[in-house]
């Protein structure tokens, strides 16, 4: 039955009746049927794609999907019509068809790539460090995974830079939370904040001024200790950045930063403590 229903398949045309009002008179709806096969299909969407139809595209690769489900273009036809949604921006409908394929086949020929496309759609979905993170979170683990279930590919390798480009909008954002409670007056509640991008974003670009900030919110609550430990951290570190230019003007005796090189093991202690 099967088989009888995929050689019979046939995609109907509708030409749309045209009326002429001048004699009232109307032609007859004419039909036009062919019948293409699924390679037939799949091309059709390869040439939409190319053309940068991308609507048409999609509907022409679900085609393949939908009417020929056994077809070895089947996978390939419903990880296309991903790909388009993707670059035509509905994220949300690519997101819901990827991560059905991935349920569907675990370990299919072409799951990686579609987890790696999966990652993409929250990426592109990553817009301000001042916005939630939702997005930022939820493209982080997935590219992580694919770090973990494919780490010989090429997906492995992009998903690499992409988590460094990551950790830096979640470190930013973090950072700006934590601002945000110093301009309110609530140091307490920006040290937990600039304490977390220490501990969980390391080798980002905003720790120069994170260590900067964290002395400023410790000097607020009368931690002076605790502030000179950060500005020489700050400076042992970072010495050409300008946010340890700035950071010596915190204090009065700013000669209590030179003490850093007499220091090193102190401020190593204080590394772990902070941690």
């Amino acid at each position: 039955m099967i088989n009888f229903i995929k050689k019979n398949f046939v995609i109907l045309k509708i030409i749309p009746i045209v009326f002429f009002l001048s004699n009232c008179t109307s032609t007859k709806n004419n039909t036009k049927i062919s019948q293409l096969s699924d390679i037939e299909i799949y091309s059709k969407g390869l040439v939409s794609l190319k053309k940068g139809n991308l609507s048409k595209a999609s509907e022409e690769f679900d085609d393949v999907f939908l009417n020929y489900p056994f077809s070895s273009l089947s996978s390939k036809s419903e990880i296309m019509s991903a790909y388009t949604l993707y670059q035509n921006n509905e994220i949300t409908k690519a997101l819901a068809k990827l991560s059905s394929y991935i349920e569907m086949n675990p370990k299919g020929e072409l799951t990686e790539y579609a987890h790696y496309l999966l990652a993409m759609c929250y990426y592109a979905q990553v817009s301000s460090e001042d916005r939630d993170p939702g997005a930022s979170i939820k493209s982080l683990n997935s590219f992580k995974l694919i770090i973990t279930k494919y780490p010989d590919t090429n997906y492995a390798k992009d998903a690499k830079l992409k988590i460094q480009l990551l950790n830096n909008t979640l470190a930013k954002n973090e950072l700006n939370i934590g601002k945000f409670y110093l301009r309110k007056g609530a140091p307490a509640s920006s040290i937990k904040r600039f304490k977390s991008i220490l501990q969980n974003y390391q080798n980002t670009s905003v720790i120069p001024e994170t260590l900067y900030r964290l002395s400023e919110a410790f000097l607020l609550i009368g931690l002076k200790d605790e502030a000179i430990k950060s500005n020489a951290l700050l400076d042992y570190n970072f010495p050409n950045n300008s946010w340890t230019k700035l950071s010596k003007k915190l204090l009065i005796n700013k000669s209590e930063l030179n003490q850093k090189k007499d220091n090193e093991f102190s401020i190593i202690n204080y590394f772990k403590d902070i941690f």
